[in-house]
């Protein structure tokens, strides 16, 4: 297996990403559709373990390894991150409003983070087995 460059397609993610936070923020989404961060960690931990598992294997051309490998990396970036994240999200709302957010909300957040991370794992799982048996 040979080096790949990263994927145009993580990039229009972490942009699409971007572009819809910076909207979220912008236009209070976050407030007003109490629902709408579902979604963005979703993405955020899809971006995350895909971005990782390139860094890990199709970046130095190693080829995939078994599936509990690449579920595992998948992890470690999704909710590894996840955890930064939410760790620095308590910071800042304790420093800004004086509390931190509550724990249901933080464990959905990391849910879905997880659940992101899970389906770039299967996806890419699915996608090798395939490429083995053509």
């Amino acid at each position: 297996m040979q080096p790949r460059s990263f994927p145009v397609s993580l990039l229009v993610l972490i942009t699409f990403i971007a572009v819809t936070n910076w909207l979220a923020e912008v236009y209070f989404w976050y407030w007003r559709m109490r629902w709408f961060d579902i979604p963005m960690h979703f993405l955020g931990g899809v971006w995350l373990a895909a971005a990782f598992l390139w860094w890990k294997y199709a970046r130095k051309g190693n080829p995939l390894p078994h599936f509990t490998k690449i579920l595992g990396a998948s992890l470690i970036a999704a909710v590894g991150i996840g955890l930064i994240w939410e760790v620095i999200q308590a910071g800042l709302g304790l420093e800004t409003v004086g509390h931190a957010s509550r724990m249901s909300g933080t464990i959905k957040d990391l849910f879905f983070d997880t659940l992101g991370g899970i389906t770039v794992a299967v996806w890419v799982g699915v996608r090798s087995q395939n490429n083995i048996h053509k």
